[in-house]
């Protein structure tokens, strides 16, 4: 029971129904302490087994699980203090034994005789847990999603668990409820999280297999399923750039079965493996098949001036050229708590050549770095126009906003992409971006504060670079951006009364939160940014152009 990232041992034998996982000592979280109890590792090894025929793998697997059990009693310590940690090992320990008894194949041997007694020392306790202590209310979201596939992958691989907790004929209803509940119709997330994208869609998915293969998914509800699951997959495919990856919301690297290749790579391989790039995804293709014979769904349409436009996310995405942008219109996040939210309504994402340059800041850090997941979640740390006066929503802890902002109004005029938000009092944000497609190619942002009808205010637009990214002035209002072979130009309209570039020294420390990004969970670095202050009374050209340039030699 160890933060491996912290170096702090968190050692209990206490009942785990009188532990609070939120607050660990020294300094250490959870998830950490979690992550290799999720027996990605055992899992890995019992591929390695399967796939190129080598016992010693097998062997290794079964004596981490054999360690795990002697170390981990039932309802004691860290490991049973969440019923989605639990769900998760039933989805490993189900992989595990399919891929170890076909190994060995009708003539079973040591391994067969080592799962006779693991499946007793790790089914019944983690059916009932996992059932007993499903998550509920505001936690019903993945947490719930992962439990009942956990459930779903071992009822139908031992049907007599059923004693234990709900039969197949009962898993099968709530899987639909849940993946209707996960994706809105045109395929995002509902947690207004990329990341969890990925991971909820892997639930399902598991879940959904597991189910059909016993029989215990009519074909209307299986059909319903698919479909949504198809538009999800489609969506992840639209908004994400794999070439470099930035998510939105809250994104923790979480993963349910480690079928890529390379984890650092996880959700690129997953994207790739719905474009059809078997090359990019092997390991999933050679374990799942091609996408499109798994999966049918509709492309989404486009509109006009290029815009790609998922209402019921919040989100669109535009491909112009080299270009890529992703413009979020969004709520703050799912239900009253907006668990997952971060303040990222209005905020623009831009890829030049497959290069990230104008990005969200990422996550950070749930439990072990308070300062750092606030700031991350900020109105400030994105680029939305920001005024200091008006507050779109308050933090009351880690995973709990209150006083959220209503969702943004889109519209779409020539082309234009519009997004107002309208706050408490009479005040209106506003962003436009319009693409450029005369001359260079690029979007021509707009962006405007009203204190009240006719009243303008001031605000402040941040625009965060990629780590890599080398910025240079190069005018009194014009910038240049480098990144790779991308070469990006910003000139800025005259309204704006400051216009300060930041850019990293080396010298930044890791609690310095100015400049600071998060490319990985609980990973940061520090990259260069452009802010811009606007002030009521004087020009109100509050535009900002990004325009390719050629890469100069």
């Amino acid at each position: 029971q160890r933060d491996y990232l912290a170096g702090v041992d968190v050692p209990t034998g206490q009942s785990a129904f009188k532990l609070n996982h939120r607050e660990l000592p020294d300094g250490a979280a959870i998830k950490p302490v979690w992550e290799p109890s999720r027996w990605a590792g055992p899992v890995r090894l019992a591929q390695a087994c399967w796939l190129l025929g080598n016992r010693r793998s097998g062997e290794h697997c079964l004596d981490w699980l054999e360690d795990w059990v002697a170390n981990n009693p039932p309802y004691s310590g860290w490991h049973w203090t969440s019923a989605l940690e639990s769900g998760m090992r039933l989805v490993a320990f189900t992989w595990i034994d399919a891929l170890l008894t076909a190994f060995e194949g009708r003539e079973p041997g040591d391994l067969a005789k080592r799962l006779v007694k693991l499946r007793a020392d790790i089914l019944p306790a983690h059916v009932w847990f996992t059932w007993r202590h499903r998550s509920f209310g505001s936690s019903a979201n993945n947490h719930l999603l992962g439990e009942l596939c956990g459930l779903a992958l071992a009822n139908a691989r031992w049907p007599g668990l059923a004693k234990l907790g709900p039969g197949l004929a009962k898993l099968g209803p709530l899987l639909e409820r849940e993946t209707l509940r996960q994706f809105h119709h045109d395929g995002g997330n509902f947690e207004q999280a990329l990341n969890y994208q990925f991971f909820a869609w892997e639930f399902c998915w598991e879940a959904r297999q597991a189910l059909a293969a016993a029989d215990a998914l009519p074909p209307p509800r299986c059909d319903r399923i698919d479909a949504r699951l198809g538009q999800a997959a489609r969506f992840f495919r639209e908004v994400q750039v794999p070439a470099a990856p930035w998510d939105y919301g809250d994104s923790d690297d979480a993963f349910v079965v480690p079928l890529f290749a390379d984890e650092s790579h996880a959700a690129a391989e997953w994207w790739h493996w719905i474009a059809g790039n078997a090359a990019e995804s092997p390991f999933l293709h050679l374990m799942r098949g091609a996408f499109d014979s798994c999966l049918k769904s509709e492309e989404p349409k486009t509109t006009q001036g290029g815009w790609r436009i998922f209402p019921d996310t919040g989100i669109a995405v535009n491909a112009l050229g080299h270009w890529k942008a992703r413009l979020d219109f969004s709520p703050l996040g799912a239900g009253s708590m907006a668990a997952h939210g971060h303040l990222d309504a209005q905020h623009l994402s831009l890829w030049l050549m497959g290069c990230a340059m104008v990005i969200d800041p990422g996550t950070g850090d749930y439990h072990g770095n308070p300062e750092l997941r606030n700031w991350l979640a900020s109105r400030d740390a994105h680029n939305g126009p920001c005024p200091g006066e008006v507050s779109l929503a308050k933090r009351e802890g880690p995973f709990l906003w209150s006083a959220a902002h209503p969702k943004p109004l889109q519209s779409l005029d020539g082309g234009v992409m519009e997004t107002e938000i309208r706050t408490k009092g009479g005040g209106l944000l506003s962003r436009t971006v319009k693409p450029l497609v005369n001359g260079p190619e690029g979007w021509l942002v707009s962006d405007s504060f009203e204190r009240r009808l006719g009243q303008a205010g001031e605000f402040v637009v941040r625009w965060q670079f990629a780590p890599g990214c080398e910025v240079e002035r190069i005018g009194q209002r014009a910038f240049r951006v480098m990144s790779g072979s991308a070469t990006m130009r910003v000139d800025i309209g005259v309204g704006w009364a400051l216009a300060e570039l930041w850019r990293p020294s080396g010298d930044e420390t890791a609690g310095q939160l100015d400049g600071i990004v998060s490319p990985r969970f609980v990973k940061t670095e520090h990259a260069p940014y452009l802010k811009l202050t606007a002030k009521p009374g004087g020009n109100t050209d509050h535009k900002t152009k990004f325009t390719a340039e050629a890469r100069r030699v």
